[in-house]
């Protein structure tokens, strides 16, 4: 197989590539591909000739998170006979396992993030336990172009259809996914399948007035699954028998599984400059749209008509993947009243919870967070920043430097003190986990029960930023977020939150653009290039610097200080009406990151996301007081530069 991508021949194959494969045992410790059916890359991994040796401070570093994730992301593979995801995850005691219905609508969004955490980190990490699992993805393609799910006595953890099932939100994070593999490799059999897959969606949607919708069909998998032998119902709603599809207020069947399929919709369009894909995604955003399709009805405030103003109830992470798609769509089309609706959604929903930290309720009122939640928000802070539609990137640095790298498990010695005693493969599960993303927690202890859609969620959210970080255009280089990140163009050294200072080098920028953060004090501001002082001028909230040389440096510093805040939050249990118990959070910043935590939260903050049964937790925040130091430490690493921009998301 090539390393330049897989040729048609060679695509078509994979599926019997995959099924002429035994099963494989897992890599031995210090071997990553000890036992692994060799397989060559499906997309090339980043040239080595890119990399090179910096003194950089020592922090946050987005591509050291990424590596992890690609541990996590590998790890929490099935590395037997059917290479899915454990999508539920125990760390305490350590166990993995498949469940029914995780596969069909969130096995994409693995073959998603690979490509991506490939381009940030350029390493080849697990790469053959990743390809089997792309090979494996491939094979599920159908003759029809769909995404299936197969059941077979292979697969015996899913007995929940008597046929193969295509589910529709699946369908969209297969779009993404390959995409994600087209922009890294630019190889037209992906724009191929990508194709004939719309075509399909375009065939078997439901048409309605003007608007487009998919049904369920109960007892053929998850909720809005097409059966293969095709749709035994069309009507949206089935009666009497509920499911989460047919909850009257919708808090994450429709927003989740069929907005879920809007973003992916116009990204392809976007990428194949297909005008009927674009029309579909109309047709599916105008059903979306509706006042009962997913939004508050009218009356729930006084004076504000929620269903307008994109104000739900319910899960978060179905709702803000809706406004993810409206935007995109608002944007492809250049709708001024469907963009300000995605942001008047984004922030409505930065009100569920603690924006300035990025912790936000998986559902209305309920003391559990969400990492899938928090990735869409990222997304859509980054996207509407872009956009031109608001300016929220302070909104994104606090998101990230706060409880998406808090989420992330990475320490190997803190997950083991979290069991008495450890069998040999359980110290092997709990090594291949380290990299991997909370699933549920309160604002100060996550949980060790995972669920690894979040796994996958999470990791795409560290693309996000790092990939927004630096934009360069003809010449020029916009700097967005104070976020450390190697680039072709121009490296970030940021050394906050010890200090006040930000460091940018040139390489093949003529001018520079660098946004200062709005809790930075203009007045106090400095700035040198190569050791000249000078004040450029704002552009708004970007400092503008022109006739940059090559090799230039330019420093950036402004005082830093520590501001207290103080967080209440109602908790209303899961889907609950009263209040069950209020509680307290004092947190201390440094600019956007927290560096204290002070919580009323009773004992050792046990928690589960759905088990009554109380669970050991993981304890965030529990390591920041070093950050208070006056000066950044320093290291020595090896940064990766690529020019790879993934436009899947």
């Amino acid at each position: 197989m090539s390393k330049r991508g897989l040729k048609r021949r060679e695509f078509l194959s994979a599926a019997a590539t995959l099924a002429g494969a035994s099963a494989v045992a897992p890599p031995s410790a210090g071997d990553s591909a000890a036992g692994v059916v060799s397989v060559s890359h499906p997309y090339p991994i980043p040239s080595r000739n890119a990399s090179y040796k910096a003194t950089v401070p020592d922090t946050l570093d987005l591509t050291e998170r990424a590596r992890l994730g690609l541990n996590g992301l590998t790890g929490t593979l099935d590395w037997g006979e059917i290479p899915e995801f454990y999508f539920r995850v125990t760390l305490a005691p350590p166990q993995m396992g498949h469940d029914s219905l995780s596969h069909c609508a969130c096995g994409p969004k693995y073959f998603e993030a690979f490509p991506m955490l490939r381009a940030m980190t350029g390493s080849d990490l697990n790469a053959d336990v990743e390809a089997r699992y792309n090979q494996y993805m491939l094979s599920s393609l159908g003759e029809d172009g769909l995404f299936y799910t197969r059941i077979t006595a292979k697969r015996p953890w899913d007995r929940t259809s008597p046929e193969d099932y295509a589910n529709i939100y699946g369908q969209g994070r297969m779009i993404r996914a390959m995409l994600a593999h087209y922009f890294v490799d630019r190889n037209p059999e992906w724009m191929r399948r990508l194709e004939k897959l719309v075509n399909k969606l375009r065939e078997i949607a439901v048409y309605k007035d003007d608007y487009i919708y998919f049904p369920t069909s109960p007892g053929y998998g998850d909720i809005f699954s097409y059966p293969k032998s095709g749709w035994k119902i069309t009507e949206l709603h089935r009666g009497p028998q509920q499911t989460m599809a047919d909850l009257p207020d919708h808090t994450m069947g429709i927003p989740m599984y069929l907005g879920g399929t809007l973003l992916p919709l116009v990204r392809y369009a976007e990428a194949a400059g297909d005008e009927k894909a674009l029309d579909l995604a109309g047709k599916l955003a105008r059903f979306l749209l509706k006042p009962d399709s997913a939004w508050i009805p009218d009356g729930y405030a006084k004076g504000v008509t929620p269903a307008e103003h994109g104000q739900f109830r319910g899960h978060l992470h179905a709702h803000t993947m809706t406004l993810r798609g409206i935007l995109a769509y608002g944007v492809a089309t250049n709708d001024t009243g469907i963009k300000a609706f995605a942001r008047d959604g984004y922030e409505f929903a930065r009100t569920m919870g603690i924006g300035r930290l990025g912790w936000f309720a998986e559902y209305t009122g309920k003391h559990s967070h969400e990492t899938c939640g928090l990735g869409n928000m990222i997304a859509l802070g980054i996207q509407l920043s872009e956009a031109g539609v608001g300016d929220y990137w302070d909104d994104v640095d606090g998101y990230v430097r706060n409880h998406l790298v808090e989420g992330q498990f990475t320490d190997l010695a803190s997950l083991r003190s979290l069991n008495s005693s450890l069998s040999a493969e359980q110290e092997k599960m709990l090594e291949r986990s380290v990299g991997t993303f909370a699933g549920w927690g309160t604002p100060v202890a996550l949980s060790t029960v995972l669920m690894n859609c979040c796994m996958a969620n999470g990791s795409q959210a560290l693309y996000y930023p790092w990939a927004s970080t630096v934009r360069y255009s003809n010449g020029s280089v916009r700097v967005n977020l104070p976020l450390n990140r190697a680039s072709p163009w121009l490296d970030v050294d940021s050394y906050l939150p010890y200090e006040g200072k930000v460091v940018l080098h040139s390489k093949q920028a003529n001018r520079v653009l660098v946004r200062i953060p709005s809790w930075v004090d203009r007045h106090a501001l400095k700035c040198d290039v190569d050791g000249q002082a000078c004040m450029p001028p704002f552009a708004g909230n970007y400092l503008v610097l022109d006739a940059v040389r090559e090799n230039s440096s330019i420093t950036l510093t402004f005082p830093i200080r520590e501001e207290p805040e103080r967080f209440v939050l109602d908790d209303y249990g899961h889907k609950g009406s009263q209040i069950l118990r209020t509680y307290t959070y004092h947190f201390t910043f440094r600019g956007s990151t927290a560096v204290k935590v002070v919580s009323d939260a009773p004992g050792p903050n046990l928690y589960d996301g759905i088990k009554p049964a109380a669970v050991p937790t993981y304890a965030a925040y529990k390591d920041r007081e070093p950050f208070r130091k006056p000066s950044a430490p320093m290291k020595t690493v090896e940064r990766h530069s690529t020019e790879a921009r993934i436009l899947s998301w």
